[in-house]
């Protein structure tokens, strides 16, 4: 028979080595956990620098097209080599998030100084594919004060499709009459290879305009023509 005292020892041993496996497994644990949220921070600060600074795209060269531009001229993408391109797609009949868009890209080239600015040209597509004659896309560019600042193109419905499709832009027009698209905004270099894509951020708080027109300038810096 064991002594009491030696139950008793055994049995403190025994709580203290359970106390310890627990401090152990909980230690592990919260480690983890700490892992896991510093991995997702870290993640999720990549996707806003990405967001900010533009997705890399693999160099391509991008799709080109035939519109027409605001004032009823035919234009291409071609017919723009030798100059940087920022191309975004712009509903004809937004109010809301494309005008952010306009002021983005109009700012964001401001920023360049004048000699760096020549050598870069802003171009929307017209993303309504049931809002496309000329004069929409026309009135939207007085409205917003980009007449002269841009080329707003447009085309028949057909041939706006295909340009979404060749960009891989969603566009879809609800039976309300609603237009939804992507926020897509290119950086195409003067040898018309696609560089950098940009979302516009639904927002127009001035901290986050800030942002965008920084990482739209610095994109637009990377891939300026030499002179």
């Amino acid at each position: 028979m064991r002594h009491p005292e030696g139950i008793h020892k055994l049995a403190l041993a025994a709580l203290i080595a359970t106390t310890l496996l627990v401090l152990i497994a909980g230690s592990f644990w919260v480690t983890r956990l700490i892992a896991q949220r510093n991995t997702q921070a870290t993640e999720q600060a990549q996707a806003a620098n990405s967001a900010i600074l533009g997705f890399p795209i693999n160099g391509d060269i991008a799709p080109d097209f035939n519109l027409v531009d605001q004032f009823g001229h035919p234009e291409s993408l071609s017919s723009l080599r030798g100059r940087e391109v920022v191309l975004a797609f712009i509903d004809s009949r937004c109010t809301s998030l494309c005008p952010l868009t306009a002021n983005i890209m109009y700012d964001a080239k401001a920023q360049l100084g004048t000699t760096a600015a020549s050598r870069v040209t802003l171009v929307a597509i017209n993303a309504n594919p049931t809002a496309t004659s000329i004069a929409t896309v026309q009135a939207w560019s007085i409205n917003h004060g980009m007449l002269h600042q841009w080329l707003f193109l447009t085309g028949t419905a057909q041939q706006l499709q295909a340009v979404y499709h060749q960009y891989g832009v969603y566009v879809q027009v609800d039976a309300s009459g609603n237009d939804v698209h992507d926020p897509a905004m290119y950086i195409i270099d003067a040898g018309g290879h696609e560089r950098l894509l940009f979302e516009t951020l639904n927002s127009n708080s001035k901290p986050d305009l800030t942002s965008e027109e920084s990482g739209l300038v610095i994109g637009m810096r990377q891939w300026l023509p030499q002179s």
